[in-house]
Order: C-alpha cells, then sequence, then structure tokens
C-alpha cells in the first residue's frame, strides 16, 4: 500500500488582511501572522507544553470552585486595534466578556498567558505585550522556561506594572496565585 506524502502548507507566506485571514481553511498546520504576512509556527518544546498545562490545570481548579470566568488555549484573538491576529497561548475571558467570543475571540481577553520560546520572546515582550496594554488586557502572565522565571504584568492604563515572583497574585481573578513550579 503506498505511503501518502505528507501535506505541504498551503499558506506559508501568504499576505493577508484580517478579514482574509478568517476565511481561510485549516490546512493542518500553525501559523502565526506578522504584519500581514502567514509565517509557519513551530511546535513548542515540552517544557512550554509543561508549563502552559500547569498554568491550565492551576486556573482550572481555581474555576472550578469560582466559575468567574472561561480558559481556553491556542485560540485566535482579534484585537479592536484592527491589527494582526493574534494566538495567545492561553486567553481567559470573564463571564461578562464572553460576548467577545465568535468562533475566535473578538476584542480583548481580561487575561494573556505566553509561554516564552526563543522564536517567540522578543515579539512576546515586545509588539505583542504593546498591543495587549494597549487594547485593554488585564493581566499578562509571562511564564520564560529558559530563565525559570514567572512575570505578572499588570495594566496601568499606558504602562506594565510588573512583577516576578515564584508566586503570583491575580488582582483580576480574585484569591488565584499562580505558583511556579520547577
Amino acid at each position: 500500500m503506498p505511503v501518502e506524502a505528507p501535506a505541504r502548507p498551503r499558506y506559508a507566506g501568504l499576505r493577508v488582511t484580517r478579514e482574509e485571514y478568517l476565511d481561510l481553511e485549516d490546512d493542518g498546520f500553525k501559523y502565526d501572522v506578522i504584519h500581514g504576512e502567514m509565517i509557519m509556527a513551530p511546535s513548542p518544546e515540552f517544557e512550554h507544553g509543561r508549563l502552559a498545562t500547569v498554568f491550565s490545570f492551576q486556573i482550572r481548579q481555581y474555576l472550578e470552585k469560582k466559575p468567574i470566568a472561561e480558559i481556553v488555549s491556542e485560540v485566535d484573538v482579534f484585537l479592536p486595534d484592527g491589527g494582526d491576529p493574534l494566538r495567545p497561548d492561553i486567553s481567559i475571558l470573564l463571564n461578562k466578556n464572553l460576548h467577545l467570543v465568535k468562533k475566535h475571540i473578538h476584542g480583548a481577553p481580561d487575561v494573556i498567558c505566553e509561554i516564552l520560546s526563543p522564536s517567540t520572546r522578543d515579539r512576546d515582550l515586545g509588539e505583542k505585550a504593546d498591543r495587549y496594554l494597549k487594547c485593554g488586557v488585564k493581566e499578562y502572565f509571562i511564564l520564560d522556561p529558559e530563565r525559570k522565571e514567572s512575570h505578572l504584568w499588570l495594566n496601568r492604563g499606558k504602562v506594565w506594572e510588573k512583577i516576578s515572583a515564584a508566586e503570583l497574585p491575580s488582582v483580576v481573578l480574585s484569591e488565584f496565585v499562580f505558583r511556579r513550579s520547577v
């Protein structure tokens, strides 16, 4: 029996608008849209996945006791600034903001968590952080597997208030504290 050739990415290098992006069929590959261009996104490394699981598990435990929000991973976010769609590692929306969910999230999630990778570090801490701040994301958790650090950035209007610690208490999710396990 012949072996099928692996599918090829259809959209790598394609230039798209936000509207065109919404109409694309899934080709089975993960992309980031950077300045309107579809860029193949590499698979995350093991530690990246582990930290995403740890963070999600802690939030899920919190939400079981206090069901005030929904958590999702790897869902496209269309911020109100009209820029490229973003795909945070984890997005959290308070129940009162679930109206932002269509097929994707159309607006600013209340809380975002990004796990830094060598290929995404600069963008996560720069361009994406700036857009999250300007568009009203209230909290930005940043987990750094390489440096074994955890950070919480709180939106203070025009700047992020940055907190670095092994235990990070959320303001948006009252009584939730992210505890980094090394």
